[in-house]
This record gives C-alpha cells, structure tokens and sequence, in this order.
C-alpha cells in the first residue's frame, strides 16, 4: 500500500472516530466543572456555618456575590487546565497516579493565577478574605477531584464508561532504528498507552515509503511540519540515540516548530530523565505572563528570605571577617542572559590568593571535558568557608543579585567569561533565562558521580527551553533536602 493511501485511509478512521471521543471528552469536563463547582459550594457551606461548627466567630466575603462569582468561574476554567496537563488522554486517565500528579499541577497553576489576581484587585469585593477562601478551595478541590478520578479509573477498568473513547492518540516516532523500533513494539503490546496509529520519520531513503512493524516510514525529518499536519499527529517522539547533541537538539527544535507536545526517548537526555522514559519537551514559547509571574515570585521570596536571614547572615559576615584577612564578600563578572556580563555576589570562602592558580586549574578541568563544579579538598579553602560551600551558604548574597534582575532563584548556575571558549554552539542556548541561585544541575547532577561537561549543559539547556512555572517549583522543592543534608557538597 502505497504512503500517500495509507495516510488517508488512516485519516478517515481518525475522522470517523472524533465524535466518539469528543463526546466522551465533552461528558468528562462537564464532570470535572461540577466537581469543581462542589468545591466552591464546600467553602461557602464552610463560611456559613463555621461559626456553629465552632471554627470561626468571623462572617467571611464569601457571601458576596462577587466573591462566588469569581470561585465559580476559576472552577469552570480547570478543564482548561486539565486539558493542557493532559488529564482528558487515555494513558494518563487510566492511572490514578499519574492524574493524581497532573490535577495537583492544575490547582496550583489556578492558584498562583489567581493570588495574581487577587494582588493585582485587592480592594475588590472578591479579594476579602481571600487567603482562607484561597486555600480552601485549593484543598477541597484538589481532595474532590482526587475521589472523582480515582472513580473513573475503577469504572474505566471495568469497562462500565469511556471504554475505547477517550482520546486515543496519533504519533510521530522521529528515527526508524533500534530506539524507535523498541517504541513501536512498546506501542503495539501495550494498548493503556492509548495510542491509536503511529508513524515513523526517517532520513533514511530505503527506508521512506516502507514500514516498520507495520507503521509506514514517512520523510525526511527536515520536513517533519507535513507529516504532522498530513497524519493529524497528537504528539511526537523523538527516539534517537546515535546522534550529536548538536544534531538532536536541531532536530527538537524542527519539533518543537510543529506546536505539538514532543517527548524524547535518547540516552543524551538520561541526565534528565530514567532510562526507559520519555522526557517531555515543550512546544511552546515561554509566555511574558509566566516571565512576569516568575520575576514577580523572585522578589517576593528574595525579599522575605533577606529579612529572615539578615541576622544569621551579619553572623557569618563577622565569621569571615574575623577568621581570615581579606573582605567579606568575594564579587567576580560572571555571563547572564544573552550574553551580557554582572557582577556576581558570595562570602569569602578562601584565603586571598593569586586567582592566576584558580583559573589555570579550572581551565584544565575544562579542557578534560569535567563539569564547573566546585574544586574538592582545595587548601585556599578557610575552615569556615567549607562549613559555608557544604551547605551553599556562601551562595546567599546572591539575593542581591536576584533584587537587581541579574539572576533568577531558578536558573542556569552563572559562568564566568573565560569558561565561553569551551562551549560549542549548542550549549550556549543556556543563555536564553536568566541564571539562578539553583536549578537542575544543583538538584540533579550534582548528585551524579563522574559528570561532564556535556552532561551538565544538557541540563542547562533543558531547563532554558523548557522552562515552566511548575517546574521552577519542582526544582525549588528539591533543593531544600540537597542543601539541608548538604548532598553532593564538598
């Protein structure tokens, strides 16, 4: 059968199929609204007999009309967001685990959204008393929704509703060898993925035209926007392990051109993900308003993080100070977003010393193909400065560099300029964001024994493209437990 017959013939199955699936789709959200309207009900339930229940002598804003109003429409936009994490697709609907992760993501996205709002119209009649309305909602909802869902999977195991018309889904698999032929195989034997049709994108020419276990082989990959429009593809997976970093980043971008939701299958990814995964990619641009909304958390959480430490800081300025000649705080210029030099702020860790030996050191780590991490058992380091790098307290001042706009809390770790001439071209896409106090390497590769420089560019650049609010929160999270139990410092 030729390419061209297997395509449309595909097609009508796809079209013969939607009603059945939106309708399905359709009757879900309708659920997951009421669900959501429930949780509005539940805190005005709440409000209005608290004080009998003995929580509250208070009559909360709750009363408002307004105030339900704006509850209300918050609970009707979650389908939205539950469309975008996926929670209408049939590989995530049949795991309660998997939604459970997803709905969390959803209400915490809504949240954020809406203390911006509240910020933003505060003397509203909506925004009185909001923290608790806020939370309880958040709590009520998110509880409800986990019951609801977990009542769907039981009823979707026993074929009783759904069965066969959730979503099923149409694939891309970018490369026809040993990667995507283990994907293909993985797609026909397990039908909870919930994938419909696949097809495979090659370079190869003996191979476009033919098929692979039964999946016709389209091409080239450089035209990736016509297969993906011809076949109605939902999403696309790229699983390539044979090629540069250089080429498989080319080729995401190709994806990511596309607008659909890209997953990579690639061991030069498995710093990010586990072997056997799929890492998802973003295809979208970041939005200003999440650009906004993270700018606006950094100085929120930089300004009460100064406050709180401000004493336990002079502290360990004094301890500096006392214990070894020189200043307080060591400042060098460092590369940030798009190139452009600051001057980066931390406590004095070592003796004063000629910086000549630091940076013919670091040069060679560099030239040996290690990562910039920091140097182990170096004996410029002061007593106090090893109790302050095994515990990353010498990073704080960089607060102040956050408040300028220089630096992110969550970010690529900042380099400095010598280090550029070891970058090949891809690893400099890590200038796209701002540099951060943390990130991906600090809460995963620096756990990693024997990482290269490769392998933390690879984070780096990960993070630049794929930069998310939710995954700003994810990296926040596990940095705590890194840096308390001071994990991977020397």
């Amino acid at each position: 059968m030729s390419e061209s017959t297997t395509s449309t013939s595909s097609s009508q199955v796809h079209l013969q199929s939607q009603p059945a699936i939106q309708e399905a789709s359709l009757l879900l959200m309708v659920i997951d609204i009421l669900t959501a309207l429930c949780a509005v009900a539940g805190i005005v339930f709440f409000r209005e007999y608290a004080k009998d229940l003995g929580f509250s002598t208070k009559i909360g804003a709750i009363f408002k009309p307004e105030a339900i109003a704006f509850y209300s429409v918050a609970a009707c936009s979650l389908p939205m967001l539950f469309r975008l994490n996926n929670l209408y697709k049939y590989r995530v609907l049949a795991q309660w685990a998997a939604q459970a992760a997803q709905i969390i993501k959803s209400f915490l996205t809504l949240a954020l959204i809406l203390i911006i709002l509240l910020f933003f119209f505060q003397e509203a009649d909506f925004a009185i008393s909001a923290r608790g309305t806020l939370l309880g909602f958040t709590g009520l909802g998110i509880l409800l929704f986990l019951i609801e869902r977990a009542v769907v999977v039981l009823l979707m195991r026993r074929n009783i509703i759904f069965h066969g018309r959730i979503e099923a889904k149409r694939v891309l698999i970018i490369g026809a060898g040993r990667t995507g032929e283990t994907l293909g195989l993985t797609i026909l034997n397990d039908p909870a993925l919930g994938i419909e049709q696949a097809w495979f994108v090659d370079d190869d020419a003996e191979k476009i035209g033919t098929s692979v276990l039964g999946f016709p082989v389209l091409g080239p990959i450089a035209n990736i926007l016509n297969p993906a429009i011809n076949t109605a593809a939902d999403e696309i997976y790229v699983a390539i392990n044979t090629a540069s970093h250089d080429r498989l980043l080319t080729i995401i971008e190709a994806c990511k051109a596309t607008k659909l939701p890209v997953k990579v299958m690639s061991r030069r990814f498995q710093m990010i993900h586990n072997a056997g995964e799929a890492l998802d990619i973003s295809s979208q641009v970041t939005i200003r308003p999440a650009m906004i909304a993270k700018r606006i958390i950094d100085i929120s959480v930089a300004l009460c993080v100064a406050l709180v430490i401000a004493l336990p800081c002079f502290i360990v300025a004094l301890l500096v100070k006392l214990t070894s000649r020189g200043p307080i705080f060591y400042a060098s210029y460092r590369v940030g977003k798009g190139g452009k030099l600051f001057k980066m702020f931390k406590f004095r860790t070592m003796y004063l010393n000629d910086e000549s030996e630091r940076r013919v050191a670091a040069q060679a780590r560099l030239q040996a193909g290690q990562h910039m991490g920091k140097v182990e058992d170096d004996p410029r380091i002061t007593p106090v400065g090893k109790i302050l790098r095994k515990y990353s307290i010498d990073e704080l001042p960089q607060l102040l560099n956050v408040l300028r706009g220089d630096m992110s809390l969550i970010g690529p770790r900042p380099c400095l300029e010598y280090e550029l001439q070891y970058f090949e071209e891809w690893h400099k896409r890590r200038f796209l964001v701002l540099p951060g106090l943390t990130g991906l390497w600090q809460v995963t590769g620096r756990q990693i024994e024997g990482l290269n420089l490769h392998d933390a560019m690879i984070l780096d650049v990960y993070y630049a493209e794929n930069f998310t609010l939710w995954l700003d929160i994810q990296i926040l999270l596990k940095t705590i437990p890194v840096v308390l139990f001071a994990r991977g410092s020397k």
